[in-house]
This record gives C-alpha cells, sequence and structure tokens, in this order.
C-alpha cells in the first residue's frame, strides 16, 4: 500500500490523462503538493516526492500555458524517464528511494543494516530498471505511432507491475534468508 500512496500523483495522472492531459497533470500536481506537504509536517521529504512534485508541477502549468504545444504527445515516455533518473538518482547517492517505503515496514532498528540497505537497492534497481525501459518503449511508440493508446497504456501498466511484483517477492524472499540467519544464529 506504501508504494501506491507514494506513487498517487502518477497513478492520478494515468488515470486521468486520457480524458483530457491537462486534467491529469493538474490533478497529479494537486495530489503530488498534497503530498509533499503531508510529508514535510511528518519531517521529512524524501528525493522521489520532491521530484514527483517539481514534475507535476511545471507540467501542470505547461499544460495550461500551452495546451497544443504537443508535449502531451512524449508524456508518457517523459514521465518514466524522470522515474528513471530520479530512481537512479537515489541510487548514486546510496539513499533508494524505498527506503521510505521499506522503513514504514520494518522495525527501525534494522533501517540502516547493511541487509537492508542491499536490498532496497536492488529494489530500486529493479525499479529503476522498468522505468529506463518504460521510457525507451513510450519513445518508440510515440516516435512510429503517436496515437497508439494501447501499446502506451500497456508500457504505463508494466512500467509499475513488474517492478511492484518483484518488489514483494524480492523483499519476502530476504525476510525469509533474514529470518533463517536469525535462527540460525540463535541454534549456534
Amino acid at each position: 500500500m506504501n508504494y501506491v500512496r507514494g506513487f498517487a500523483p502518477w497513478l492520478c495522472y494515468a488515470a486521468l490523462s486520457p480524458l483530457d492531459w491537462r486534467l491529469g497533470m493538474c490533478a497529479a500536481a494537486l495530489v503530488a503538493v498534497l503530498s509533499l506537504a503531508t510529508r514535510l509536517r511528518a519531517g521529512g521529504v524524501d528525493l522521489l516526492g520532491a521530484a514527483t512534485c517539481a514534475f507535476f508541477v511545471a507540467m501542470a502549468a505547461i499544460s495550461l500555458a500551452a495546451p497544443e504545444s504537443g508535449l502531451n504527445t512524449w508524456t508518457c515516455a517523459l514521465a518514466n524517464a524522470v522515474l528513471a533518473v530520479t530512481a537512479l538518482a537515489s541510487l548514486v547517492v546510496r539513499r533508494p528511494f524505498t527506503l521510505s517505503i521499506a522503513r514504514s515496514q520494518v522495525p527501525q532498528e534494522f533501517w540502516n543494516a547493511p541487509r537492508f540497505i542491499r536490498v532496497n537497492m536492488v529494489l530500486t534497481g529493479a525499479w529503476t530498471t522498468a522505468f529506463a525501459a518504460a521510457a525507451a518503449a513510450c519513445a518508440l511508440v510515440v516516435r512510429y505511432d503517436h496515437a497508439a493508446a494501447l501499446p502506451l497504456i500497456t508500457v504505463q501498466v508494466l512500467a509499475f507491475v513488474i517492478p511492484f511484483a518483484f518488489s514483494g517477492w524480492y523483499a519476502g524472499r530476504a525476510q525469509a534468508e533474514a529470518a533463517a540467519a536469525a535462527a540460525e544464529h540463535t541454534t549456534a
């Protein structure tokens, strides 16, 4: 559920943009600003939240100021590229964006454990790969048939479903391995 909350502006955009890209951008910007304000009140903002807010506020302004700019045609590729760059940046600074989500599900004593950080580096790597692949796929679809809605929707859905499923599987596997190691340590 925390992944859904973290990606709420992106999901809002994906749901509403087929009706009108301006509506999708403005609704996503509103959700992103409210989410950022909530995080600020709670004591911290993560890189994904800040980048999401900046992206949607800028894109909402562009969509209202220049709705016929043609930028809406490339939004799928651009949005996934922004997510890929943001996720990659979080890896480069060794603060994978999945940490903020994972920390809400794991006791605080594990937050700085090397295994916990490593698992989140892998998870963020999977999300980065999915977003980069989706950006490239969207760009190809738009380049060759910008009106092809079904392929674009399929790419968008897969860009979230695949890493989401992988995250659940990998985190579960890592928890099982940690539990087995802890059990082995206490019996030794």
